[in-house]
């Protein structure tokens, strides 16, 4: 809720790391991706979108979520830098099934 973009970023990208490396904190990172998704600052985006991607490094189960996530998000018309950083780890048909969800 802070009006300092800098903090609204930190909300979400500490949890980096630690969700790839170990599967930590992904319900928590998820729930702070969906309250920032539309945040009008791009570094806050990008930062959801880096959050998304290591989420879905966690496990199988972090990354259907995570997929499941992305495509409600694109379904709401959220920006293209989300969807973007948060596929940069998926190929083929997984990241196809992203990109052809269209704004409802």
């Amino acid at each position: 809720d802070s009006s300092n973009r800098w903090k609204r970023r930190t909300s979400v990208v500490t949890f980096t790391r630690r969700l790839a490396m170990e599967g930590e904190f992904i319900d928590e990172a998820l729930a702070i991706c969906e309250r920032l998704r539309f945040d009008e600052e791009d570094l806050v985006r990008k930062g959801v979108g880096w959050a998304l991607k290591d989420a879905m490094r966690a496990s199988p189960g972090a990354k259907r979520r995570g997929i499941g996530m992305v495509k409600a998000m694109r379904g709401e018309g959220v920006s293209a830098v989300v969807t973007l950083y948060a596929v940069r780890d998926l190929q083929g048909a997984e990241r196809e099934s992203v990109l052809s969800v269209k704004a409802r």
